[in-house]
């Protein structure tokens, strides 16, 4: 059989797909998700500060009735910065989201198909693209969880890969007379690829980027020749070291500024420990029993799903090697190997027979449920499909009956889970809720809100999810991990707060002249012979500082005082002497958030600016055609065996 697919016709499939995939959605308008609350809210306030003039806008100003929150000094941006070209083009609000749902699964569909390109025909490419496209726990992030974060971490999972086995093979293969080659630490483009798909996972999800990260660190391990192993290791591992240097500016107010705010509500209750959401438990005792959780049930299907297909190409795979029927390269074998075993752990960590490690291991508790590990076997499990699909259509046609029924019995299994996944992404899509009504109404009433007014007319009433609905507008309130650390006001406030006042209450003397995203400026009249302390409408976090007059900048620090019998330290504080003073604040950022942003730059400008001078790029390439370097072509190398299929 041999492939006959041209690169506009894998182009068109691919794009049908993506327009399948979201059609839902483009007819109801985004679903009512676990996460959509949050996303809107998200949405709203990335894309209206970025178009401010803030480009990277770690505070929220809206959030919790204008008190602000911190949520993107720790949720990583990606899934925000994927709507603002959408925003851009003249797309509202829910288009945005569906727009940017489109984009992951594009470019998970390509990833996928540029991965196996290196080493399966077109149609085999084309099949495991289009089947990992529609994956159910896809699907389910999409539709039902709403996690736009992790559908991101997925949509990148495939071009780490990609760049993870370029990095290698040029470690296996070195060029002639270049330094570091002995030891693989050549530059090249390949360790840009890679740190710019690492990169793009760090700022996409975390806990998909802890799970994949201890998968991924054996493979340089799994796949290399054994006579150039230790080069492609130091080799992927510098691309490692390399991406995490070059996403500093996010990960280093990660793992250093935690402790500032409230990161232990993630883990309120015993619910939220993978320990206690296992979808399988009892296997060490003989006695299977299955999760009870009213959402975990859903996932039981596609677990089952992505154990028979992980299940059946270790058998294969096993039974290849000892009939030493297998005529492929080495290199795919340890490939698919690689895959295999991977898969297999990622599927077992949601079982008692690999959820003791989540107690000897506490870093993996962060993950918070064990169903997350799917995440990577939703990319694992369409490439072996893919790899069974190969092996069978390469076998040739057996002279024993018996051989045929077994060969035709096997096609047939394997092309009805293709189907079964896309008819169960299919079903996914039409059971989500949508309420297009209730978004419009929440689109309208946000785009009305003026910074840095907030609602003040009573009563409200809840609206999607934590929000309110006032006679004078809307109000947001954000998750609580991300507040300051000691922030303890209600939400909705007990009181209608001025942006500035005394700490008595008193707002005379107080003159508000600017209060622009990430920046305050007013004038105190202080009557008193004493300083006064003066309060912002603005939570306590370490980012923000004051200068007065023309001095120089000085952090805020957190001022805890009794009042009415409680400590108070939910507002920026800061005192002002005597007289007449003109007061800036501005969120400059911690201490982190600096040095990582040094630590990004200069990375950055070392890889580029190394890479560079080492290996020019070449302008033009010959026999290949744009079409063809898009669909990763050029670097593809199936064997001779599989250019026929």
């Amino acid at each position: 059989m041999r492939d006959r697919l041209k690169h506009w016709q894998v182009g068109v499939l691919l794009a049908a797909v993506v327009g399948f995939a979201i059609a839902p959605m483009l007819e109801r308008s985004y679903p009512l998700t676990h996460s959509t609350h949050f996303n809107l809210i998200w949405a709203f306030q990335y894309q209206r500060q970025f178009f401010s003039g803030q480009f990277y806008p770690r505070w929220l100003e809206f959030s919790n009735f204008g008190f602000g929150n911190a949520t993107f000094v720790f949720y990583p941006p990606l899934s925000m910065v994927a709507t603002l070209p959408f925003r851009m083009m003249g797309l509202g609000l829910a288009g945005s989201l569906i727009a940017s749902m489109a984009a992951a699964i594009a470019l998970l569909g390509i990833g996928l198909y540029r991965l196996t390109r290196r080493f399966y025909p077109r149609w085999v490419s084309l099949t495991v693209a289009l089947t990992g496209m529609m994956s159910p726990y896809f699907t389910i992030d999409i539709y039902q969880r709403g996690a736009i974060g992790e559908v991101w971490a997925i949509a990148t999972l495939p071009w780490i890969l990609l760049a993870s086995q370029q990095v290698i093979e040029r470690a296996s293969h070195p060029p002639p007379r270049r330094r570091g080659v002995r030891w693989g630490l050549d530059p090249d483009w390949d360790i840009v690829q890679f740190a710019i798909a690492y990169g793009a996972l760090v700022l996409s999800h975390l806990p998909t980027l802890l799970i994949f990260t201890l998968l991924w660190l054996p493979l340089p391990w799994a796949i290399a020749p054994s006579k150039r192993r230790l080069q492609a290791v130091l080799r992927s591992y510098s691309s490692l070291a390399i991406a995490w240097s070059v996403t500093a500016f996010f990960l280093l107010p990660v793992a250093i500024d935690g402790r500032s705010v409230q990161l232990d509500a993630l883990y309120a209750t015993l619910d939220y420990l993978p320990q206690n959401r296992l979808l399988l438990s009892g296997l060490w005792w003989l006695n299977p029993d299955l999760t009870n959780h009213w959402f975990d049930r859903k996932l039981i299907a596609p677990w089952a799903m992505m154990g028979v297909v992980t299940l059946g190409a270790i058998v294969g795979y096993s039974v290849d090697r000892w009939v030493a029927a297998d005529g492929s390269g080495s290199r795919q074998r340890r490939t698919v190997l690689y895959w295999s075993i991977v898969s297999a752990i990622a599927l077992l960590m949601t079982t008692d027979l690999l959820g003791w490690l989540y107690l000897v291991v506490p870093p993996l508790q962060r993950i918070q449920f064990s169903w997350r590990w799917l995440s990577v076997a939703t990319v694992l499990v369409p490439l072996l499909l893919g790899d069974s699909l190969y092996r069978v259509a390469r076998c040739s046609q057996p002279t024993d009956k018996r051989l045929q029924i077994v060969k035709g019995a096997l096609a047939v299994l394997l092309w009805g889970i293709v189907a079964w996944h896309g008819f169960q992404g299919m079903l996914i899509a039409e059971r989500a809720i949508y309420a297009p009504a209730t978004l419009d109404k929440f689109a309208r009433l946000s785009e009305a809100k003026q910074f840095p007014e907030e609602p003040r007319q009573q009563p409200g009433t809840p609206f999607l999810g934590w929000h309110w609905i006032y006679p004078d507008g809307l109000a947001f309130v954000d998750v609580y991990e991300y507040r300051a650390k000691g922030v303890t006001l209600p939400m909705p406030p007990d009181r209608v707060y001025p942006l500035v006042e005394w700490q008595d209450g008193q707002r005379d003397g107080l003159t508000v002249e600017r209060w622009n995203f990430g920046l305050r400026e007013f004038v105190t009249n202080n009557a008193t012979p004493v300083e006064r302390i003066v309060r912002l409408r603005t939570f306590n976090y370490p980012g923000w500082f004051a200068r007065l007059d023309a001095g120089r900048w000085q952090p805020l620090v957190r001022r805890s005082t009794v009042e009415d019998g409680r400590t108070s330290g939910d507002r920026l504080e800061l005192s002002v002497p005597p007289g007449l003073t003109r007061v800036t604040v501005m969120y400059r950022g911690t201490r982190a958030e600096r040095w990582g942003a040094i630590v990004s730059f200069v990375a950055s400008v070392t890889l580029v600016g190394g890479v560079a001078i080492a290996s020019p790029i070449s302008l033009s390439r010959q026999g290949s055609s744009l079409l063809a370097r898009f669909f990763g072509e050029r670097v593809s190398s199936p064997s001779s065996q599989s250019s026929k299929i």
